[in-house]
């Protein structure tokens, strides 16, 4: 018996280790591809192909608790990169996780793993709020909320068309997810779709920058600059002094710099030596696995 304990530990591990190295991959390289080409909506992509990830996982260990562990290790690989955007990619990936396992713990079955995804895809629409509330505060719903009402191709639309529309973007992701999870369970979870994405992350730009010049970057962003300006055009006409306009829209400069930093600068590699042992050994293994796979390949 405990032989036979050993062995199915030792897969489990092999299998945090396999599919954690091959997200960490595809995120890495399709990841890096995208924001290269600016490619629109790239994060709602690399969702989607979490999501299909996770599935095939999944179905091939019948583990439901195996996506959520996946995406950790996956979280924990985008932390030891050299370059790139961190803190975010990372949220997202742990995040993600967490909504898949909520529907495979139903079951490692269709049902299950359909409603794990559709919760997936909710997330990318959810984080940008909170990352840009964290930034702006109240300022820029009351920016969004005078630009409604106040500008005239905005008002002469009707908030249910506006609605409309983001609940229209949304179904259509969720539709997407559904299916890619069912082709994946028709598939019998076939990973070759996620093989061949990995070529692009030995075709990814290193980039050499310092940090800091790479946060400053990350601040000329098209939608950081869309929201400080949505902002100031409200402060301006809310009779604010220029003192006083100045004064908030450096909180957001100051708010975002450092988190972008943070972002491109933080590492867990300290953290995940600390791992070792109890409750938490085979999270660590699967993640010592897992960066020896990527390692190998990049």
């Amino acid at each position: 018996m405990n032989d036979r304990n050993a062995v199915e530990k030792s897969s489990q591990i092999e299998a945090l280790g396999h599919y954690g190295a091959l997200l960490s991959l595809v995120e890495l390289g399709v990841g890096t591809t995208l924001q290269a080409f600016r490619v629109p909506f790239g994060g709602l992509l690399l969702s989607l192909n979490q999501g299909h990830l996770l599935t095939c996982a999944s179905i091939k260990t019948g583990d439901a608790n195996i996506g959520y562990s996946i995406s950790n290790v996956a979280a924990i690989m985008k932390s030891l990169a050299p370059a790139g955007n961190k803190l975010g990619p990372m949220l997202s990936l742990s995040m993600q996780g967490l909504l898949f396992s909520i529907g495979t713990r139903l079951g490692v079955n269709l049902p299950g793993l359909i409603l794990g995804t559709v919760l997936l895809s909710l997330w990318s629409f959810v984080q940008p709020v909170v990352t840009y509330y964290l930034f702006f505060g109240d300022a820029l719903l009351e920016a969004m909320s005078y630009l409604y009402q106040k500008t005239l191709p905005f008002h002469a639309l009707k908030k249910e068309h506006l609605l409309a529309s983001l609940l229209g973007l949304v179904a259509a992701k969720a539709v997407t997810a559904i299916g890619l999870t069912v082709f994946a369970w028709r598939q019998g979870g076939d990973e070759s779709l996620q093989e061949r994405l990995v070529v692009y992350a030995k075709a990814r730009p290193r980039s050499a920058q310092h940090p800091a010049l790479l946060a400053l970057k990350d601040l000329m962003k098209p939608m950081f600059l869309a929201s400080l300006g949505l902002t100031a055009v409200f402060l301006f006409f809310s009779q604010h002094h220029f003192s006083g306009i100045i004064w908030h829209l450096l909180r957001p400069l100051a708010v975002g710099f450092i988190f972008f930093y943070f972002s491109r600068t933080m590492t867990l590699d300290r953290w995940l030596a600390r791992l070792h042992g109890g409750r938490w050994e085979d999270f660590s293994k699967g993640c010592e696995m897992a960066l020896a796979k990527v390692r190998k390949v990049l």
